[in-house]
């Protein structure tokens, strides 16, 4: 009698409480071939240098050419989506000063409770006053993945309204994780082992892998041929990233050896960049292993008092993006972006390159990228920089799109609705007319 085929979200559980979801396998599908949709934002702080930042246009929408913060993305042009003459009208009134209303408003499109977390100005503010957008789009496609959503984070180090971006409901704060280490372990790791316990059980491991072997086989023998190569892929990838996540977060047992970095390196502002490849990796393997079909990404948090020495950037960032411009040292900001858009084109390369079924990752989800104020040193909440990509909404990309002063949470209400939700407006209704049209 033949074995039924595994599930395609079917587990091997090792005896050390491993968890080890499986790929995207048409051969373990059960008939289930579509794949799931799934939903990035990433938050960059305190506005951008728009003279490098925004695309230059040409005669018709798709007539544009990447401007210098971007020049990195050429080669992915056909797969971005600039949104500009978009207002954060949401964070124009209530309690906060404006970075705190910016990134409290820019997923929920709500404006802040009154509280006592403080600003940059000395004012103060509560947390957001309804749920973010991906936790309504996890609503809708989450259902089936082992957790509802990711949230993470690259030094975002503040623990109130100014290092949150998404709440599960009002006043419901999630938190990132900064710390690659506990975000692998909660990955792979049944999700009813205390944290602490977490590394205890990583340091009995020799290898994720080597705790899993049998189960394996048994999964391979089960495999089209055509398909064994991918699990391959997979299974070394999961390998490295072990690896590589060692010199993040070293092992207290030998953290007195010399060359272990100390425990706090992964947030510190010379690990960013490093911090910043593994998080990605780790989403996007999330998505693959359909661990989660929805994430967040913070760099940094909205008072971002901190400089980037990789990129050599030196001062403070949050101060660089409040001088004047004309002072040459505010293209210090430029160089940030233009790291950001680094980051950004790393995962759409990414989800691009990872095949899934007859596609790739990138087919199946759409990326968001904002920040909480449009130019840092006037405090705007005017034609915010948006841009998009990944076609898990259907969207025309490889576009630059001009509005005219519409409210953000018109975006908003968009992208639910691009995932199936029936929302006419979304967040704070006096901020929402509706849908954006010429989007699909």
């Amino acid at each position: 009698m033949s074995r039924p085929l595994l599930s395609r979200r079917q587990v091997l559980r090792a005896a050390s409480g491993l968890t080890l979801t499986l790929p995207f396998l048409p051969s373990l599908a059960h008939g289930q071939t579509a794949a799931p949709r799934r939903f990035v934002a990433m938050y960059v702080p305190n506005g951008v240098y728009p003279q490098t930042w925004w695309p230059v246009d040409g005669a018709s929408e798709t007539d544009f050419a990447l401007n210098t913060t971007f020049s990195s993305l050429a080669d992915l042009k056909s797969h971005l989506l600039f949104v500009g003459g978009l207002d954060l009208k949401c964070a124009l009134t209530g309690p906060g000063e404006q970075h705190q209303r910016g990134l409290g408003g820019l997923l929920t499109g709500t404006t802040l409770q009154a509280g006592q977390f403080v600003g940059n100005d000395g004012s103060t503010a509560g947390w957001a006053n309804g749920p973010s957008v991906d936790q309504e789009i996890a609503r809708l496609v989450g259902a089936g993945a082992k957790a509802r959503s990711l949230q993470l984070g690259v030094k975002a180090s503040e623990r109130d309204v100014s290092g949150v971006l998404s709440y599960q409901a009002a006043a419901t704060p999630l938190l990132p994780q900064n710390n690659p280490l506990l975000v692998f372990s909660s990955m792979f790791t049944d999700t009813s082992t205390p944290v602490d316990a977490m590394e205890k059980l990583r340091r009995r491991r020799a290898s994720v892998l080597d705790a899993v072997q049998e189960q394996l086989a048994a999964v391979q023998g089960r495999l089209a041929v055509s398909e064994r190569p991918l699990l391959d892929e997979h299974l070394t990838y999961v390998r490295e990233l072990e690896v590589r996540l060692t010199g993040v977060q070293p092992n207290p047992l030998s953290c007195t050896t010399p060359t272990a970095p100390p425990a706090t390196l992964y947030d510190t502002p010379g690990a960013m960049n490093d911090v910043s490849r593994l998080q990605l990796d780790l989403l996007v393997l999330a998505f693959k292993c359909d661990a989660t079909r929805v994430a967040s990404l913070m760099y940094s948090d909205a008072k971002n008092h901190t400089p980037l020495p990789f990129i050599n950037v030196y001062g403070d960032v949050h101060n660089i993006s409040h001088l004047p411009d004309v002072d040459p040292a505010r293209a210090d900001l430029g160089k940030r972006d233009g790291w950001e858009a680094e980051q950004f084109g790393y995962l759409v390369r990414k989800l691009s390159q990872t095949t899934e079924g007859a596609g790739t990752l990138l087919d199946s989800t759409l990326l968001f990228w904002g920040t909480d104020v449009s130019r840092g040193n006037t405090h705007a909440h005017d034609n915010m920089p948006f841009v998009l990509a990944g076609h898990g909404t259907g969207w025309r990309m490889g576009r630059s799109l001009h509005f005219t002063g519409q409210a953000h949470n018109d975006l908003l209400v968009s992208m639910l609705q691009g995932f199936g939700g029936t929302q006419t407006t979304f967040g704070d209704a006096q901020f929402c007319a509706g849908p954006l049209g010429n989007l699909v």
